[in-house]
């Protein structure tokens, strides 16, 4: 846990030092070492513009603090095309009080990253991943076919606003392939809600995921705060099912070889990417692994 601002402090610096000086020694290093202690339970919440993704994660956040679980926050905001700079607003939305040291909240610009993210969202997560109980991902607002998020949390969320659309709407949406909770948002506006949940029920099976896990639907409202009772039960039967029968390992080394693909893809191209495939052989060290495999190809 971060039992102090001195701690709270100490992870800022280093959050700082893996944006500004990712590729050094030291930092690979450190990084590898902190992905050897995971502890949280990664939280990715995604979703549509206005959806209400800040204000679920602040209720949500105030949950768990209840039940006496740190929590930290990574928020992605999107990049302006013309400065390159981000608003970095999501913090005006979470109403966290400032002086609790179990709650840490980083934001990131997602700068020309797709998928919802940030290029550096995945180093900052597993250093984050190492100090709390809970690690919630913010993505930006996405569209039908952003999945990224997939590749960096344990479990996802998907918001869905109340009159967002029927039931051919959510199958053909891409994104509708990587939940494993969705929350129907705004839920005091009533009978759009109920239409909007009743619909997604009735295409449960359209996109249910490849696996024997059972999405959960879950009714939601930050104006009435209610529903987060049933969220964080979701989460909590999210977290023992994947770490019975090796599946969490699985998920986080798949997690790692997606990463070290995006990274070598956007540096050195398609052609970079299949080179490495051909030998690539991976078991643990991800940040390492990409030093070699990028001075591989450097050569």
């Amino acid at each position: 846990m971060v039992k102090n601002l001195k701690k709270k402090i100490e992870l800022s610096n280093l959050l700082e030092k893996v944006e500004t000086n990712f590729d050094s020694k030291e930092i690979t290093l450190k990084l590898d070492k902190l992905h050897t202690k995971p502890k949280a339970h990664v939280v990715g919440v995604t979703g549509a513009p206005g959806v209400g993704k800040s204000s679920l994660i602040d209720k949500l956040v105030k949950h768990l603090r209840k039940k006496n679980k740190s929590v930290g926050i990574i928020a992605v905001d999107p990049s302006s095309e013309r400065s390159g700079g981000a608003l970095l607003g999501d913090r005006t939305r979470l109403m966290l009080n400032p002086s609790d040291n179990e709650v840490f909240v980083r934001s990131m610009a997602s700068k020309s990253f797709l998928g919802g993210a940030s290029e550096l969202t995945y180093p900052s997560m597993v250093v984050m991943r190492a100090m709390f109980d809970f690690l919630i991902i913010e993505t930006v607002g996405v569209g039908q076919s952003e999945t990224f998020i997939k590749n960096l949390s344990d479990s996802v969320i998907l918001g869905i606003q109340p009159g967002s659309g029927d039931s051919v709407q959510f199958m053909k949406s891409g994104i509708f392939e990587i939940p494993d909770i969705l929350v129907v948002t705004k839920c005091d506006i009533k009978n759009l809600s109920e239409i909007t949940y009743s619909d997604l029920y009735g295409s449960k099976s359209y996109f249910q995921n490849q696996n024997d896990w059972d999405i959960r639907i879950i009714k939601t409202s930050s104006a009435q705060n209610f529903g987060f009772d049933k969220l964080f039960e979701a989460l909590n039967l999210r977290w023992k099912w994947l770490n019975s029968n090796g599946r969490l390992a699985k998920l986080r080394i798949d997690q790692d070889i997606n990463w070290i693909y995006s990274c070598i893809s956007k540096d050195f191209g398609d052609k970079g990417l299949e080179g490495i495939k051909k030998t690539f052989i991976y078991k643990s060290s991800p940040f390492s692994k990409l030093k070699e495999l990028k001075s591989k190809l450097n050569f």
